[in-house]
């Protein structure tokens, strides 16, 4: 009976965390940075645009997830979705407590239940993710992860920076200023490529923060706001236009079988429908990129390729998760990006392949990671 009820308490403490988000029922106000940014219907760069924000323009900022925000458009009447990078919150009460974020330094780092290594482990992330951290301790830091989760890693394996957009210096030398007017003192001079973190915007000024810690404003005209990607094109610069078709052409596998250890053509487990949709279709590609052979296995596959966030899937991306009882231990299951917030796979609870949403809560709590090729 104790066993019971410690394992009644363990799963309601790992459903308490895997429901938590990162913030959401809010009024935050907030500044468009970027000089046009576009609203859209879904959180993912692909889906539906619903009007276009010049820069300096107004919002409400009503959800943060996922490295988005979904915003009360100005006529108040309208919502959608951008990317965290193009708009600043002004709300002191979000920035005082949100400031900092870092950039994972292991290859593997335990994510536990609380700041020690007595505390069980509840998930693990990879070098290069990014993680908003929210609470310190004695050498820990209380984070939030990519699905949402909220855990504790020692902060000798984290990389800090600021939760703000960010941008580069785009002319030889320019000055930062205390005030948002070319009278007031100077601060320090800034080189050319130069990044800095956008606090605030005003009358074509920045308020920045500077990699030294630095705060001060420069005229918007000597900043270029770093963004991420949001065409078909890798960060080598390489096309990706070629996965334009994968969902036409994985759409021609639903329904097939799931069979452990299959690998096509018609019954699949998970990793063998990647492997097989790769390197049936997408061969020369994978031979550019200097990928000769897939590994097997789902685990495997999340070992090669460039990690990137949720929120920044393009088409053809990997998408790994972790569907086995301890949720958060290790990557079990493998599904293929194919658009509009949406994953095919091999399921093994439908027993064939199928199309799934990303927000869906089961892929929501349970993802792990993802990777271009």
């Amino acid at each position: 009976m104790k066993n019971k009820n410690k394992y009644i308490m363990c799963m309601a403490l790992a459903s308490a965390l895997l429901s938590t988000t990162v913030v959401s029922g809010l009024d935050y106000k907030a500044t468009i940075i970027a000089p046009e940014t576009i609203v859209r219907q879904e959180k993912v760069f692909d889906s539906e645009e619903l009007d276009k924000l010049n820069i300096g323009t107004q919002i409400t900022v009503k959800e943060i997830l996922d490295n988005w925000y979904r915003v009360e458009l100005p006529d108040g009447k309208s919502e959608g979705w951008i990317s965290s990078e193009e708009a600043t919150i002004n709300d002191r009460s979000y920035t005082k407590s949100s400031l900092k974020k870092g950039e994972v330094t292991a290859s593997v780092l335990n994510v536990r239940i609380g700041p020690s290594t007595d505390n069980s482990i509840i998930n693990k992330i990879y070098n290069g993710n990014i993680v908003t951290i929210i609470n310190t301790s004695n050498g820990w830091y209380e984070v939030v992860l990519d699905n949402n989760m909220k855990g504790w890693v020692h902060s000798d394996y984290i990389k800090l920076t600021y939760n703000l957009p960010s941008g580069k210096i785009n002319t030889n030398a320019v000055v930062l200023k205390e005030q948002a007017n070319n009278i007031s003192a100077n601060v320090i001079s800034l080189k050319k490529e130069e990044v800095v973190y956008i606090k605030g915007y005003s009358d074509n000024w920045y308020n920045v923060i500077t990699s030294s810690d630095k705060e001060g404003w420069i005229e918007s005209k000597y900043i270029t706001v770093l963004l991420t990607e949001k065409t078909n094109v890798n960060r080598s610069g390489s096309s990706r236009e070629v996965f334009d078709n994968i969902e036409s052409i994985t759409e021609k596998y639903l329904g097939k079988k799931y069979v452990y250890g299959a690998g096509g053509p018609n019954s699949f487990d998970c990793s063998g429908f990647s492997s097989y949709i790769l390197k049936t279709y997408y061969s020369e590609y994978l031979n550019a990129k200097g990928i000769n052979q897939l590994p097997r296995t789902a685990s495997g596959q999340a070992t090669i390729g460039t990690s990137v966030s949720r929120a920044d899937l393009q088409k053809g991306d990997l998408v790994f998760f972790d569907t086995s009882g301890k949720i958060g231990d290790n990557i079990t299951h493998v599904g293929i990006y194919i658009g509009n917030g949406q994953i095919i796979h091999a399921s093994t609870s439908k027993r064939q392949i199928v199309k799934d949403s990303l927000s869906d809560r089961y892929y929501s709590s349970r993802f792990m990671k993802a990777v271009r090729l």
